[in-house]
């Protein structure tokens, strides 16, 4: 069976169920089968994995004996209550994490232009040849570059981990009121295979060119100063060992 032909059978089933979410129903299975084939699956493999459509309406439809018992669904939302404490302490973190990782990502990039454009703002940067401090604002770049897709990629993976944990939520209380839970949700990133070809190729060059970058500014201060600790040639240090 086909994705057409599975997710045709099942909208139809539903219909004549007289659900009364049958799109969301739907909508939810038609991205569950497009993630899956992001990942490399078949059509036929993910259908085949999902099972009968008709099967799949029947399941939806509410099951009296378990609406006759209040307290699961009570349990479940008591369950859920005191789950929702570590889950915002979590999303809390991630979210503290990614804006720093966009901040270092800002932050180099920033230094690249410094070191690039030859300024020296209230004197931070050490002071070194100019071609030898673009070399390293190469490297800069690049790693900003390099956490910039990383940023991405990190945004990508909490977008994603909320809807599982959103997900989750809902086949939890759908067990507790006796109806069909949906397809369960991976943590990791769904992005299409032509963006994560891309971000992965960039991700690759970045790396590249910072570690070349980096590698060739060090061997080019160590061969114009003639020394390998270069810093204390161009007094890096000098007013610190001053005072």
């Amino acid at each position: 069976m086909t994705k057409n032909d599975f997710l045709s059978t099942l909208t139809a089933e539903l219909k004549r169920r007289d659900m009364a979410d049958t799109q969301e129903i739907v909508s939810e299975y038609e991205q569950h089968i497009a993630f899956k084939m992001a990942d490399g699956y078949s059509e036929e493999e993910i259908v085949a994995k999902l099972g009968d459509p008709f099967l799949i309406a029947a399941q939806f439809e509410t099951d009296d004996s378990q609406e006759k018992k209040p307290g699961a669904k009570w349990l479940a939302i008591g369950a859920l209550f005191i789950l929702a404490i570590p889950a915002a302490l979590g999303f809390l973190m991630l979210i503290v994490t990614a804006i720093t990782l966009a901040a270092m990502a800002i932050s180099f990039g920033a230094l690249a232009v410094v070191l690039f454009a030859d300024l020296n703002v209230y004197s931070l940067i050490p002071p070194m040849p100019y071609w030898n401090g673009a070399v390293f604002g190469l490297a800069a770049a690049a790693l900003a570059l390099l956490l910039a897709v990383g940023c991405v990629y990190y945004a990508a993976f909490i977008r994603q981990l909320a809807r599982a944990y959103q997900r989750l939520r809902h086949n939890i209380m759908a067990s507790a009121s006796g109806t069909a839970p949906l397809p369960n949700l991976t943590i990791f990133p769904q992005l299409g295979g032509k963006t994560k070809r891309r971000l992965r190729l960039l991700a690759l060059l970045s790396f590249a060119l910072c570690t070349v970058s980096l590698i060739l500014g060090i061997l080019a201060a160590i061969l114009s100063t003639g020394s390998f600790q270069f810093w204390h040639s161009w007094n890096w240090f000098s007013g610190a060992s001053a005072g």
